[in-house]
């Protein structure tokens, strides 16, 4: 068996098992007609079908719809911690968020505790947190 042969049975079955999942309604295609056995097509006519939908998905004007930007994806428990590293309410919007940043690194910046370098290391470490905290909820709220 060829390898164009495995491919094309491949995409029949994959197409097949895509249309038994979109349910029994009828409406496997969009148009309203009865379902497309995709096994009893020939090669010419799988092509033509796969054309149509190819089709059907691009815009009026012909050009491929543009997918949505994937959003990076953050843990919810990670949100909660940023929130809580910022001592602000959870669901807080971003403008209470920042005001909420600049404050603390006001209070808690490394150049600010220059006198020991003990206390320079934490002021340093809990920076690093902040602006941690602050990027996630940037992120998450822009």
């Amino acid at each position: 068996m060829s390898v164009s042969k495995r491919l094309i049975d491949l995409a029949r079955s994959e197409l097949n098992s895509l249309l038994d999942r979109a349910g029994e309604s009828g409406d496997h295609d969009g148009s309203g007609s009865s379902p497309i056995n995709l096994s009893a097509l020939s090669d010419d006519e799988l092509t033509a079908e796969i054309e149509r939908r190819h089709r059907a998905k691009m815009d009026p004007g012909g050009t491929r719809r543009a997918p949505e930007p994937a959003r990076p994806r953050v843990p919810p428990d990670e949100v909660a911690l940023a929130y809580a590293a910022l001592e602000v309410p959870t669901g807080s919007d971003f403008q209470t968020v920042r005001r909420a940043y600049r404050t603390l690194m006001r209070k808690y910046h490394p150049d600010r505790h220059t006198s020991t370098p003990d206390k320079q290391k934490t002021a340093n470490e809990l920076a690093q947190k902040l602006t941690h905290a602050y990027e996630i909820l940037e992120k998450r709220l822009r």
